[in-house]
């Protein structure tokens, strides 16, 4: 058996809406952490510039960044997933 994972072709505006969505995420977490924008991006080893791109949905961040950032929160990685829209479908192809 072959197990594969079917990733369906993502429009540039599937794309936007998740990077908004991770944003908000960053966002409310960081407000929870009592943290600003800056502390957050100093602990994560960026600037606030490319932080707050992040949390506009602008940016397409690496997932070496994303852990960067759930240190910084405090909070562990899932974390920052847990309700966020579009999950790939898991196909079971036999073979």
């Amino acid at each position: 058996m072959i197990y594969c994972l079917m990733v369906p072709k993502m429009t540039d505006d599937a794309v936007r809406r998740r990077r908004i969505a991770f944003g908000k995420r960053l966002r409310t977490l960081r407000a929870e952490a009592g943290k600003s924008q800056a502390e957050v991006a100093a602990a994560a080893g960026t600037d606030r510039s490319f932080y707050v791109g992040v949390e506009a949905g602008y940016r397409n961040i690496s997932i070496d960044k994303v852990f960067l950032i759930a240190d910084a929160l405090g909070v562990d990685v899932a974390l920052l997933f847990s309700d966020l829209p579009g999950r790939a479908d898991r196909t079971r192809m036999n073979s």
